[in-house]
C-alpha cells in the first residue's frame, strides 16, 4: 500500500468484504482481560481529565466498527457522540446495535468496569443514553473537519487499516487535528501485530511497539501523555500480537500544524 492514495477502489474492494459480525464475536462478544486493563486505565485519566469541565457539545470515536466502549467511555463527558466509520458492513452494524432497545446488552460487563467512578455512575441508563445521543456518519478517518471535537478516541484503526507507516502517521496525525487545543483524547494500537484475518479474510496493520509509539508521540502535537502496554499472558484475544497499546493524553495547543 506504499504510496497510494487514500480512498482508492483497492480500498473500497479489500473494506466491502468485511464481516462485522465475524468480527465483533471474535473480538467483543465477551470481556478480554487486556480490554478491561485499557478501559480501568481510560476512564480514570477520564475522570481525572475532564471532573472540572463543562461536558463538550461533541465527542468523536474515529472508526468505530463493532467496538461501542469507546463511546462508553466517553459518555459522562459529551452531550453528543459521533461515531465515524468507512466500512459499510460496520456502519449498518453500528445502526443495528446503537438502536434503543430493551434486553440483554452485551456491553453491560464493559460498562461495569467503569461504572463505580463518580461522573459514570450518574449515567442511569447507559444503554439509552449512547442510543439517543449518537450520530453515525460514514467518513474516513482522513477526511475528518479539523479542529471540529473537544474530546476523542480512536482504537486500532490507524495501524490496522495499512501496513505502510507513513499512511499510519498520517491517519494518527489526521484524528489529532480534528480535535481542538487542550482536547483530552484515547488512542489505541496493536503492537507487534503484522496483520490479522477477519472470517478468512486477511487485513493490514503497520507493526508498532511501546518504544515507536513513544517516538511518533515525540512528533505530533500532543501534551501530558501516558502510555499503557498491556498484559497478554492471561487470556490473548488471538495470535500474531505482542500487546496492546493505549496511549492518553491532550492535544498540544502551542504545537498546532
Amino acid at each position: 500500500m506504499v504510496g497510494r492514495e487514500h480512498g482508492t477502489p483497492e480500498d473500497e474492494a479489500l473494506w466491502s468484504r468485511f464481516d462485522a459480525e465475524g468480527y465483533w464475536k471474535a473480538n467483543f462478544s465477551s470481556l478480554f482481560p487486556e480490554d478491561e486493563e485499557i478501559i480501568r486505565f481510560a476512564s480514570a485519566f477520564l475522570n481525572r481529565a475532564c471532573a472540572a469541565r463543562t461536558p463538550v457539545a461533541e465527542a468523536i470515536d474515529v472508526g468505530s466498527g463493532t467496538n461501542l466502549y469507546p463511546a462508553l467511555l466517553m459518555l459522562p463527558w459529551a452531550e453528543r457522540i459521533v461515531l465515524t466509520e468507512y466500512a459499510t458492513a460496520n456502519i449498518d452494524w453500528l445502526a443495528e446495535n446503537l438502536a434503543d432497545e430493551d434486553g440483554e446488552w452485551s456491553w453491560q460487563p464493559f460498562w461495569d468496569l467503569m461504572a463505580d467512578l463518580p461522573a459514570y455512575r450518574a449515567v442511569g441508563q447507559p444503554r439509552h443514553r449512547l442510543a439517543a445521543c449518537h450520530e453515525i456518519r460514514q467518513l474516513s478517518v482522513f477526511e475528518l473537519p479539523a479542529r471540529s471535537w473537544s474530546l476523542g478516541s480512536m482504537f486500532f484503526v490507524a495501524d490496522g487499516m495499512t501496513d505502510d507507516d507513513a499512511e499510519f502517521e498520517a491517519a494518527v496525525r489526521s484524528f489529532l487535528r480534528a480535535l481542538t487545543a487542550g482536547a483530552p483524547f484515547l488512542m489505541a494500537f496493536m503492537a507487534g501485530s503484522d496483520g490479522y484475518e477477519v472470517s478468512g479474510v486477511p487485513f493490514p496493520a503497520v507493526r508498532v511497539s511501546l518504544e515507536s509509539v513513544r517516538e511518533l508521540l515525540g512528533r505530533l502535537p500532543v501534551t501530558g501523555t501516558d502510555l499503557l502496554r498491556t498484559d497478554r499472558t492471561v487470556r490473548p484475544l488471538r495470535h500474531g500480537y505482542d500487546a496492546m497499546v493505549l496511549v492518553t493524553g491532550y492535544v498540544a495547543a502551542d504545537r498546532l500544524r
